[in-house]
């Protein structure tokens, strides 16, 4: 498994997955056909660059669960774009439910014998796509109070919580990578501690810190402050999680 692909798997699945809990009839169709739009345009990239249909991109399964991740999205597109004011929940989740066994069967694949790491391995990725649809619905919706104002603010203040949790969890997760390997990575040249340094500090320390900025803001009903404080949010998180894809699955070094 190639992981720039990946990455883009877990970016379309925790930003479908963030904006299904977002209130349709308040906030309006055009909200969910901007992301629904946003992450098909992410899956057809990671299907065009990892290219499922090659045996040498990865075991069966995980191959064909890509292509059933690939089709949920595109069914979601069909579904927004044909429903009424109001839409249903559990038809915004299906690329979840096919997503999730999509990471935890790549996980599984993976990882190293025992399934304790496999495990480890599947929260890894879960919570990477947490952090990534996460912190860009919050940020993307910051834009939404623009053009209504009468938008309620419990909307904005709910993704920032999001944020927050799931920086929270992604940290939760290095920790216990960094705490059983410490000795190895430590005993790597500098550079690489240098990248491990800005894969926590930038990607997590930096990303909890500005999602809680965001929530101050949000819950003073802040709505320019925190978008802005979001942008610098997503940014983090996208050099932290591509920096992250690279160690864990380009190296070899899960963080």
């Amino acid at each position: 498994m190639s992981w720039f692909p990946f990455l883009l798997h877990l970016f379309a699945l925790g930003l479908l997955g963030t904006v299904a809990f977002v209130p349709s009839r308040e906030i309006g169709r055009y909200f969910f056909k901007f992301h629904a739009t946003l992450g098909l345009l992410a899956v057809t990239l990671a299907v065009l660059l990892g290219r499922p249909w090659e045996p040498a991109s990865g075991p069966w399964l995980v191959r064909m669960l890509a292509f059933a991740f690939a089709g949920a999205v595109l069914a979601e597109n069909a579904i927004v774009r044909a429903a009424g004011a109001e839409l249903r929940r559990d038809a915004l989740l299906l690329p979840v439910s096919v997503g999730l066994p999509f990471a935890a069967v790549t996980a599984f694949s993976l990882a190293g014998p025992g399934v304790g790491g496999a495990v480890l391995s599947t929260f890894h990725y879960w919570t990477s796509a947490m952090i990534l649809g996460t912190s860009m619905a919050a940020m993307t919706t910051g834009h939404w109070y623009l053009s209504n104002a009468k938008l309620s603010f419990d909307i904005l203040v709910g993704l920032c919580r999001l944020f927050v949790l799931a920086a929270a969890a992604k940290t939760a997760v290095s920790g216990v990578y960094l705490a059983s390997r410490f000795g190895e990575y430590w005993a790597l040249e500098d550079f690489w501690r240098l990248v491990f340094g800005l894969r926590v500090g930038a990607g997590e320390a930096m990303a909890l810190v500005l999602g809680l900025m965001s929530l101050a803001c949000a819950r003073r009903r802040a709505n320019q402050s925190a978008t802005g404080i979001l942008y610098v949010g997503v940014v983090f998180v996208l050099i932290g999680e591509t920096v992250s894809l690279y160690l864990t699955l380009g190296r070899g070094w899960p963080l």
